[in-house]
């Protein structure tokens, strides 16, 4: 494995649970660990400069998280791509994000827009010159200002939650289709515009119709493996 852990800071005002299930969770989202890889637990520890305890423990938490899957012979391994949980992860996904759309796009401040249009420029940008990491950061960063607007913690952590298993599959739709930022280009556009006008209606709308694209793309793309 890679050496992730980037952030001292952070990591200093965590537990070392929390900095291994933290770095671990980040290689499976990046894709960097592939779906089906083996997670030896002494591994992890050497990995992480850590002792066996909070490797079996993390493991034990991205179980949970549906990253990571574990059987008493074959030990534990990256979870599998799959059409059925996909479409699963795709749906609570998109529910909860709706939700939190509806809430929060009336609520957007001037600030918020005037943050909004950044972010819609950088995602431009990121088009423009091929950055994918961009593409991806700046469009996750859009949505959260419009999911903290509305001021929802509980429904905001368990929409967090269900995103980490979520980017998996939209990292593995981008890598797997050529110009895929092309095809979202317009309903992105849609997005940006209505939280522009705090139509959250629109807004809705407009993740919507992406979720559905992607959930077609992913179930095509699963089931020629």
């Amino acid at each position: 494995m890679t050496d992730i852990m980037q952030d001292p800071t952070r990591l200093e005002i965590q537990t070392v649970e929390e900095a291994v299930v933290n770095a671990l969770r980040n290689e499976i989202v990046q894709l960097r660990l592939a779906p089906g890889t083996r997670l030896r637990m002494a591994g992890i520890a050497e990995w992480a400069g850590v002792s066996l305890t909070p490797a079996r423990q993390a493991l034990r938490r991205l179980e949970a998280e549906g990253l990571v899957i574990s059987h008493v012979r074959l030990g534990s391994r990256v979870a599998p791509l799959t059409r059925e949980d996909g479409e699963v992860v795709m749906t609570v996904c998109n529910a909860l994000e709706r939700r939190l759309i509806a809430i929060g796009v009336p609520k957007l401040t001037d600030e918020d827009l005037d943050e909004v249009t950044r972010l819609a420029g950088w995602r431009e940008d990121s088009v423009q010159s091929g950055d994918e990491e961009g593409l991806i950061e700046s469009s996750f960063q859009l949505r959260d200002l419009v999911y903290q607007r509305a001021d929802r913690p509980h429904l905001y952590r368990e929409a967090m939650a269900w995103r980490q298993r979520q980017q998996r599959y939209l990292r593995y739709a981008r890598h797997s289709v050529s110009n895929s930022h092309i095809e979202f280009r317009r309903e992105f556009t849609a997005f940006t515009t209505a939280c522009l006008a705090r139509d959250s209606t629109a807004a809705q709308a407009a993740l919507q119709h992406i979720e559905e694209r992607l959930q077609q793309w992913l179930q095509e793309m699963l089931e020629e493996e």
